[in-house]
């Protein structure tokens, strides 16, 4: 075989593997653009704060807290992050929906999302100005939660505690939810107050 003949082949090589290498990028760029619009139709949602995206991606249509105690955990972990982390204003509406799925019908009606969500803006800029964060919470042990019939529905209260550093100090408060169960078997949160600090309280 000549230099030339060669030379051709090798660059028909050149060539090929080039077609194959841009066949394999175009073909994995599809995969990846048809996974976003399925992940996307799903309602999952991609944040670049992995806190933030990890709880706006929580189907709890399908994985709902089944406990109280759960209940308040999951709300209290939402909070913290409303709270805490940087977001865009759409993530914070989108966090804000997040909670708002553990609330009761009744506390829904009584606290439209626009005013929730205007609360929760002003809170947060009072948080940045002085450089306050919610360091913890704690929330009551099982064996803590009170249970009852009112109006022939269960409720249920616990209290949950939360630890908020502002510069080089530190101040706890202790909140009681009031839950209730809805149609579906399911734990709402129908209300919260502030209360002193109760005898037992249990890490999350």
């Amino acid at each position: 075989m000549s230099m030339k003949e060669k030379k051709q082949k090798n660059t028909a090589t050149i060539v090929f593997m080039a077609i194959i290498v841009i066949a394999i990028g175009v073909g994995f760029w599809a995969i990846l653009e048809n996974k976003s619009k399925i992940d996307q139709q799903k309602g999952f949602v991609k944040s670049e704060n992995d806190e933030v995206n990890t709880i706006l991606n929580k189907d709890y249509e399908i994985n709902y807290p089944a406990t109280p105690t759960e209940v308040v955990k999951v709300y209290s972990r939402i909070s913290v992050c409303a709270y805490n982390q940087s977001m865009s204003d759409e993530e914070l509406m989108q966090i804000t929906e997040k909670m708002r799925q553990l609330f009761d019908e009744e506390l829904l009606q009584a606290n439209p999302i626009e005013e929730q969500l205007e609360d929760l803006k002003k809170d947060r800029e009072e948080y940045k100005k002085a450089k306050k964060t919610i360091s913890n919470y704690v929330v009551g042990k099982n064996s803590t939660v009170e249970t009852a019939k009112i109006d022939g529905k269960e409720c249920a209260s616990l209290i949950s505690s939360y630890l908020v550093q502002e510069g080089n100090g530190y101040t706890k408060t202790y909140e009681r939810f009031i839950l209730r169960k809805d149609e579906n078997g399911k734990w709402k949160i129908l209300g919260w107050n502030l209360v002193e600090e109760p005898e037992e309280t249990e890490e999350q």
